[in-house]
Order: C-alpha cells, then structure tokens, then sequence
C-alpha cells in the first residue's frame, strides 16, 4: 500500500507543469521534517492537507489542526506567533493541545489511559549561507488525566506521544522548488531520540513532503513523512 502510495505521489510530482512557479519564493516553511520553525503562514494564507489545516489568522499567528488524527480520536489543535520573521531569521512561540490514549501496563496487562497533552514550545530559524537554514527550539509537555493514580512517568510511549522535547535541525535549498530537510530531537518524557529527513518539493502552491522519522522509545516506531497539500495566497 505504502509502495502505491509512494508511486501515485511521485507521477502527481512528474506531472505538474515544468513552467509553475517556485512555491518557496517569500514564503518560508513552517515546519521542518517534523518539527516547527520560527516562521508562521502569511495573514489569510492557508494549508489544506491530507490531515494537516492551518490558518494565518494575522501576519505573525497562525492556528491550525490535524484532521487526520482526528479521525484517530487524538484531538488536537495548535496555535503559533511568530515574534520576528524576515529571510534571514524568525523566531516563534506555540501551545499545541492533544487529547489522546496511552498504554498503561504492569506486565501482565495493558490499559488505555486518556490523557490531555498542553505543549508549549519555542523555535528559532537562522539563515546561516545562500542555500542553508538551521532550525532549533524546545517544548515542554505538561499531562493530565483522570486516572488518579496514574502518572505520564506509568505509560508506554505511542506514535503519535510527544513529551518534554528539545530539537534541531537542517533545511538545504537544492533549487528554488526543491529543499532537503532533517531534524533530530530528544524526548525526555519517554526517553526517546527523534530522528528524521526527507525531501521537500514546493511550487506556487502545491506542496510535498516525502522521508522518514524514527523515534527509539520503547520497541522504536518508524513513520513515513508524507506531506501532501496546498498552501493558498492571500
């Protein structure tokens, strides 16, 4: 399935028009391979994805979601400032709010526990040559159940669980609708390293994200990056 997915993807990218317009020309990515950058969507632009919304309610703050966990019952949405941005830095603070389920286990059996994740978080970008951007932040996961004997500190870790985070990254600009991208991170919550990269296409306005992340908690859960949507000017 994902080998079809993949093969559709790459015939979508081979048929856009050879003469579209480059898509990252004054408009910055906002997140890296998976984590944010300093910069937020322009005021009245908008992403529409296969799970991933967002909205430039301002110049510098945006809110969005993901539908697609939605549909996973993990309830989300985020909301980004961007307290400086210009082509050489950005600099943005978020809170990210996620209700989800997590696995208690004593050894003999499992529970799923529902938690509330509020993750405030920092990020700075630095242009440090032509063609190169670093990237860096950190978040705090703050969690709170039901379950009064239950601790964050008692559950296993899930795909879709992000605790106390630090992280850092690369973003190499090959041509004007082509970057590669990689971050790596650690988890403190889960005691986990989060590592990932891929290749990032961009034209006026269809975007696409293809690579991998891997984050070690646990038995380890590797993820495709597939990012397929379209990023609409004012």
């Amino acid at each position: 399935m994902f080998r079809l997915l993949t093969v559709s993807i790459l015939l979508l990218v081979i048929s856009v028009p050879a003469f579209a317009q480059p898509g990252f020309t004054d408009r910055p990515i906002t997140n890296n391979a998976f984590a944010p950058t300093g910069y937020s969507l322009h005021k009245g632009e908008f992403t529409i994805g296969i799970g991933p919304l967002a909205f430039g309610v301002a110049e510098n703050v945006q809110v969005g979601t993901n539908i697609l966990l939605w549909a996973f019952q993990v309830y989300n949405a985020d909301l980004k400032v961007s307290l400086t941005k210009n082509d050489k830095r950005a600099f943005a603070v978020g809170v990210g709010f996620h209700q989800l389920d997590l696995t208690l286990s004593d050894g003999e059996n499992d529970e799923d526990i529902k938690f509330l994740a509020v993750s405030p978080y920092v990020s700075g970008s630095w242009r440090v040559g032509e063609n190169t951007m670093l990237h860096g932040g950190g978040q705090f996961a703050f969690f709170e159940t039901d379950e009064a004997d239950t601790d964050i500190d008692d559950v296993d870790a899930s795909g879709s669980s992000t605790g106390t985070t630090i992280f850092a990254g690369i973003e190499q600009s090959y041509s004007s609708k082509t970057k590669f991208v990689a971050d790596v991170g650690y988890d403190t919550t889960f005691e986990g390293a989060r590592i990932g990269g891929g290749v990032l296409f961009g034209w006026d306005t269809f975007r696409l994200k293809l690579g991998v992340s891997y984050f070690t908690a646990g038995d380890g859960f590797t993820f495709p990056l597939v990012g397929l949507w379209w990023r609409f000017k004012a």
